[in-house]
């Protein structure tokens, strides 16, 4: 009985401690569309929007032949993984009342930004994925790694969340610099166009960045059908890479969270 009580505990505070991810996730959730007529679906108008005007621009006005199902299959999980980066900057700043007055899990501040964000992304999956149906693309065995890939780039988001986040406690430089660096990482990223399409000497550059086979792996299996390519290995490699830098850069700096605020 004396040895179950540590056990006993630990649950207790990993129980405590999801839900007050649940509570800040629902709450967030709640003061983003408090007072809004469409709600969540203001979340897919982003996306749509502008792969409808990508779609005209790059497909019919140059002629590329880019299609608006192309650019969607992109766009949608590159909006949850922008929408999680940029709050995540500012998560620990934005709540510095709560963090000085009440004592819990630093942890759940960036991880409930990010599983807010996350939510809106599996809500709008389905409108995505009735497109695709739509335009003739339909499920095939691929679709068995949609979670691999999913999960990568919620690992991803997470260590990136906790990094930004923890640093623009003390340089809040950051948190525009990320803006910067996220428009940046955009166009490095196979969204509005081809993987294949990038010459041999910038090939690098799809492979040191992490998100570029994650999305070249949405694109692929959603529309083609295609399993992912050992690029995405590549790029497991580096999200476990920047999970583990984002998690001890937030565990070395949070006792000093107040301080900074």
């Amino acid at each position: 009985m004396v040895q179950a009580r540590p056990t006993l505990t630990a649950t207790r505070r990993w129980r405590s401690t999801a839900e007050l991810v649940a509570a800040l996730t629902g709450r967030d959730l709640q003061l983003r569309y408090q007072g809004s007529v469409f709600g969540w679906a203001w979340s897919l108008v982003r996306p749509l929007a502008l792969g409808l005007i990508l779609s005209f621009a790059l497909g019919k006005v140059l002629g590329t032949g880019i299609t608006a199902e192309f650019l969607l299959a992109g766009l949608f999980p590159w909006f949850w993984f922008q929408s999680s980066v940029q709050a995540g900057a500012g998560t620990f700043v934005g709540n510095g009342g709560l963090l000085k007055k009440v004592r819990f899990p630093r942890a759940v501040l960036p991880l409930s930004v990010v599983l807010g964000n996350t939510l809106q992304f599996l809500f709008s999956l389905p409108v995505l994925i009735g497109l695709l149906l739509v335009n003739g693309h339909g499920p095939s065995t691929a679709w068995l790694a949609l979670p691999i890939v999913f999960a990568l780039q919620l690992l991803l988001t997470v260590g990136l969340a906790f990094f930004v986040g923890s640093v623009t406690v003390f340089f809040r430089d950051l948190e525009h610099i990320v803006d910067v660096l996220l428009n940046l990482v955009f166009y490095a990223t196979p969204i509005i166009y081809a993987a294949d399409r990038v010459p041999d000497s910038y090939h690098w550059v799809t492979i040191v960045n992490p998100l570029a086979p994650i999305a070249e792996s949405w694109r692929g299996i959603l529309l083609d059908g295609d399993w992912p390519n050992s690029d995405l290995a590549y790029s497991a490699a580096l999200t476990f890479a920047a999970l583990l830098i984002g998690w001890l850069t937030f565990r070395r700096l949070e006792d000093s969270f107040a301080d900074g605020i």
